[in-house]
């Protein structure tokens, strides 16, 4: 195992020998002091704190992938409902009318998930910048 470039692994031997008892505990010993080495490390890292301009980028970019997904998930809800609908060539549902009705379903679902949509959007939005001391990010 590697943290931050030190390795964590203790090698064992497959003999047992009073000497392999004595590398084993030389070993340890070595693996404490990477563990340590490690943990001061990781502990010496100080989180970085965001600025009022980078958390407000930050949230209109989660705001725009957020509206970005749930017109991706209502494009394949329409998608999935127009299969149900029976092909009649009569009425021109060839593929160029499939063509065009998958360019209006991406439009017309992009444009209802921007005008508030089923609400989903605004539900990972919240999500994702609701700032809860318990949740690991």
């Amino acid at each position: 195992m590697q943290v931050d470039g030190v390795y964590l692994m203790p090698r064992t031997s497959s003999t047992n020998s009073s000497s392999d008892g004595a590398n084993m505990i030389k070993e340890e010993a070595s693996f404490q002091a990477q563990l340590q080495a490690a943990t001061n490390k990781l502990d010496s890292k100080t989180p970085k704190v965001m600025t009022t301009e980078e958390v407000a980028q930050r949230n209109k970019d989660i705001k725009e992938a957020s509206v970005q997904l749930e017109a991706l998930l209502l494009k394949m809800l329409y998608n999935e409902m127009w299969k149900t609908v029976p092909k009649n060539e009569l009425f021109g549902d060839g593929t160029a009318m499939e063509i065009y009705r998958d360019m209006y379903n991406e439009e017309l679902t992009k444009v209802a998930a921007e005008g508030g949509g089923i609400g989903l959007a605004d539900y990972i939005y919240r999500q994702l910048t609701e700032t809860n001391p318990h949740k690991l990010y």
